[in-house]
């Protein structure tokens, strides 16, 4: 039997330049940015840059990545940030691969990681999952480079380590569990197979790997009695990694299926395969940007225009603090610059602005009509920003509290207040993290 051909660098890393550069001008075509994920990467971006810190609890060295490039090559936010959300996707997408077959590559090797990039409900994952993106892309190179044979793979192991650590932790919270039960697997099986004469020796890699678990499960119920991350802290993280999984899984399997049936299947290997696989790409692409082009639609553009409007009108003063929704916040800094909360704070200012949904004009007019208040807008406190969002000032829902007719507005805002999330240890870490990078926090 003829022995495989070893794996060639050079078309591997010209494949994720191209593929880097062909997703880049797919996402310039297609609505940008459009999730609450992708606002927030590009308002810490963009408040890395202009001033130096953060302002959401996330951990900075992706960030990091997206500065240092935009300085270098002089690009503005959303080209630097779709460049490298494009490299990193390509490197995680061929790292993969890579992990699963590190022999020779055949051309259709190559357009089963294209068609893998361009699925209909996975396009989308590079940039609503940046930091996720980057540490994955980390995990596999310590997949791909543990050995410990040689002095400097004590040095290549915990750069990546920590390198994936400092990307998203939750994500290497995760992946890097699969790592450890993956390889200590393999050690205890090699372990096993050793046998002495002598002696019983220990299998040191079945008990390291009995202490990882140990140590997960520990972590995994101190994490839920702190609410270290909110949210009952195991059913958040579970929730995210079922998430995460939901959007990364299928260009995963997709990769999988395709070096499985690469392998067996002489046919898929012809020219005529890849005639095949390059339509489906296309079909892919194609289907893609007709769902988006029916439902495109610019996200907080209405209430963006009436919140700076009102900033104009004196309806708001900048200097009240104003509590919104955390896409809302981060598309407003990045399309204005103006900084809200997000966050609740233990003392709450009589003149607050809360966002609070449901709320009609004739809501508003009722409100008017109550003699509570004087009948300028500024004087009662409710400033509109769409048909049925408002911005509402807490003492004006202070004064409506009694009054029967308008209980169900306060009921309202009352619900609204109890939805604006409190700052968690996770958001203390990542600060702590952040000042290390050199990075102030803005939350």
């Amino acid at each position: 039997m003829r022995e495989p051909k070893p794996f060639s660098p050079i078309p591997f890393f010209f494949s994720i330049l191209l593929l880097s550069l062909g997703y880049a001008l797919f996402s310039y075509f297609r609505p940008f940015p459009t999730t609450e994920s992708e606002w927030e990467f590009l308002a810490n971006v963009k408040s890395a840059t202009e001033e130096g810190g953060l302002v959401s609890a996330r951990e900075p060295l992706a960030f990091w990545f997206v500065v240092t490039w935009k300085k270098i090559f002089g690009s503005n936010y959303i080209p630097s940030f779709i460049a490298l959300a494009g490299f990193f996707y390509s490197s995680f997408l061929h790292l993969f691969l890579l992990l699963l077959r590190n022999f020779e590559w055949k051309r259709n090797h190559y357009f089963v990681v294209y068609l893998a990039a361009f699925l209909p409900f996975s396009y989308g994952f590079p940039t609503s999952y940046f930091t996720e993106t980057l540490c994955l892309v980390f995990l596999l190179l310590v997949f791909l480079t543990f050995r410990l044979e040689k002095m400097s793979d004590l040095l290549i192991f915990p750069t990546f380590t920590l390198l994936a650590f400092f990307s998203s932790f939750i994500m290497f919270y995760l992946g890097f569990t699969f790592f450890v039960i993956f390889t200590g697997i393999r050690g205890s099986r090699k372990a096993a197979q050793k046998t002495s004469v002598f002696y019983k020796k220990k299998n040191v890699p079945f008990l390291f790997l009995l202490g990882y678990l140990a140590f997960f499960v520990i972590s995994l119920v101190y994490f839920s009695y702190s609410n270290f991350f909110g949210q009952a802290s195991v059913s958040y993280l579970f929730k995210t990694w079922y998430q995460t999984s939901l959007v990364i899984l299928l260009p995963m399997v997709t990769i999988g299926i395709g070096h499985i049936l690469l392998k067996t299947e002489k046919e898929l290997n012809t020219i005529t395969a890849s005639v095949v696989l390059g339509l489906a790409i296309l079909t892919s692409i194609y289907f893609i940007f007709r769902d988006l082009k029916a439902s495109g639609v610019e996200p907080w553009e209405t209430q963006t225009k009436n919140l700076t409007k009102s900033f104009g009108q004196a309806l708001i003063l900048k200097s009240d603090p104003i509590y919104l929704p955390k896409e809302f916040s981060f598309a407003l800094y990045f399309q204005t610059g103006t900084k809200t909360k997000y966050l609740k704070e233990t003392n709450l200012s009589d003149k607050s602005f809360l966002y609070v949904e449901g709320i009609w004009n004739q809501d508003i007019q009722l409100v008017q009509k109550s003699g509570l208040f004087r009948k300028s807008n500024r004087s009662i406190g409710i400033v509109p920003l769409s048909e049925d969002d408002v911005l509402i000032q807490k003492t004006t829902s202070d004064r409506i509290k009694n009054e029967k007719n308008l209980n169900f507005i306060f009921k309202k805002v009352d619900e609204a207040w109890s939805n604006v999330p409190t700052k968690r240890p996770f958001d203390e870490y990542t600060a702590s993290l952040q000042k290390k990078f050199g990075y102030l926090s803005f939350y």
